[in-house]
């Protein structure tokens, strides 16, 4: 047997053997969930937007992701004009309360910590609101006692104008308007699936906690597909929420934004093909039909999966196709996606491809008017390498920055010009008439709101 002598030697396997696993170990660390967090984080711009609908519409949407919020933890959020504390009892489940405490007024997500297995404790003054209910309680020997209380209310706090008593003999600034009753905050529906805690949101009081659908489990889907969360995009857009999920019907858009895979490169370039329709057509499945008997057999098995009596109405649907063109002479097909918009602000992309499965799932959550949070989650088969799938996912955030440029400048448009002799502004004119559904009560409810 050879003896190996040389120190030098031995010292360099030495080195290769360290080096390994240190390079493979910050490999993982990067691409195993790779996140792309918008540096520049817009806000509000000066651009003018024209008439529009009302910035929040009705629906559910995403406040945080699973992972971000652990047993006791306690988080302000806002989203579409409310001020909100989300938290996670020790019991494991998420909970939505109105953000200020109504002794005084307190913000419950700063500073807030959690009593009772699923109660909120406000910071200043130690007032104890139930997760399960918002009702202000006392806790005693593992019972949760209902706090009773008066209510008194400023006559004109603007103006501060004082009531003066029947004798003349007080001046009031604070009327007594019920007594020794019990004061609860408002609750919100919330959802935890597929990675992430979602808020109901709906401008009438009366559907606060009633939602009209529910969201797409796709857990199922994901472990028959033998798939795994790889990672997600955060960005930040300055329009109207409905510009961004309208992307998905607008067939033309593709052709002029979303054509080049570099901008230096001019002989290779994508060719899009789109299909869109409400879930409510009554022949979707034949006009969704797609000629690759693959293609098609997974797409109808996620009509199967998940379109049913009660969401149809709620539901928009799309399928596109992707190709390969190269010197404008020979195509490849790449890929078919199977796409599902349900609500205002949920998109789910199934895309299948001769050599791959992947998902895509997008949120969009309103800070604020005409500043929005838009997120990508990408999903793919394990066995797909760390680095292939981060380069996907920088793929679509390419594509995002494109139609980006246009967004942060661009006015909503109250008035239109469609040619509906085509079907490209005919999927335009549909898709706006489906998505004002989810606007019901919300002009009302924004014309007395404080925020802009």
């Amino acid at each position: 047997m050879e003896i190996i002598t040389d120190p030098f030697n031995m010292s360099v396997w030495t080195i290769i053997l360290i080096i390994l696993p240190i390079l493979y170990y910050i490999y993982y660390r990067k691409f195993r969930i790779f996140i792309y967090d918008q540096p520049e984080k817009v806000t509000k711009g000066k651009t003018i937007r024209g008439k529009c609908p009302p910035s929040y519409p009705n629906g559910w949407f995403w406040l945080i992701d699973s992972c971000d919020l652990a047993r006791g933890d306690v988080k302000f959020i806002q989203y579409c004009g409310r001020d909100v504390v989300l938290f996670r009892g020790y019991d494991g489940k998420p909970y939505v309360l109105e953000a200020y405490c109504s002794h005084m007024g307190s913000n419950l997500g700063v500073g807030g910590r959690i009593r009772d297995i699923n109660c909120i404790e406000c910071p200043f003054h130690g007032w104890i609101f139930d997760g399960e209910t918002g009702t202000c309680i006392f806790s005693y020997d593992n019972r949760k006692i209902p706090r009773k209380v008066d209510t008194f209310k400023y006559i004109d706090i603007e103006r501060c104008t004082p009531y003066i008593s029947n004798d003349q003999q007080s001046t009031i600034y604070l009327q007594k308007i019920a007594e020794n009753q019990e004061t609860k905050l408002k609750k919100y529906e919330c959802r935890e699936m597929n990675g992430s805690i979602f808020a109901w949101y709906h401008a009438n009081e009366e559907l606060r906690n009633k939602p009209l659908y529910e969201l797409f489990d796709i857990k199922d889907e994901i472990n028959r597909n033998n798939m795994e969360v790889r990672g997600e995009s955060i960005n930040y857009v300055n329009c109207h929420i409905q510009e961004i999920p309208e992307n998905g019907s607008d067939i033309r858009h593709f052709d002029f934004l979303h054509e080049s895979i570099l901008d230096s490169i001019s002989f290779i370039k994508f060719k899009w093909s789109l299909l869109a329709e409400s879930g409510s057509t009554p022949n979707l499945r034949e006009i969704m039909t797609h000629s690759n008997p693959n293609a098609n057999a997974y797409k109808m098995h996620l009509f199967d999966r998940f379109l049913n009596e009660d969401n149809l109405h709620y539901i928009n649907t799309m399928s596109l196709d992707c190709s390969l063109n190269l010197f404008n002479k020979y195509e490849i097909f790449l890929f078919n996606i199977t796409g599902f918009q349900i609500g205002p602000s949920m998109v789910y992309l199934f895309l299948w491809s001769p050599y791959f499965k992947l998902t895509f799932f997008h949120t969009l959550t309103p800070l604020e008017k005409f500043h929005q949070r838009v997120v990508h989650r990408i999903i793919t088969s394990t066995w797909m390498p760390y680095w292939l799938s981060a380069l996907l996912l920088m793929g679509e955030v390419k594509q995002l920055y494109s139609d980006l440029k246009i967004w942060n400048y661009k006015i909503f448009s109250e008035q239109l010009k469609y040619n509906t002799q085509n079907y490209t502004d005919k999927c335009l004119y549909s898709y706006r008439n489906w998505y004002a559904q989810f606007y019901d009560g919300c002009y009302e409810r924004e014309s007395k709101s404080l925020y802009w």
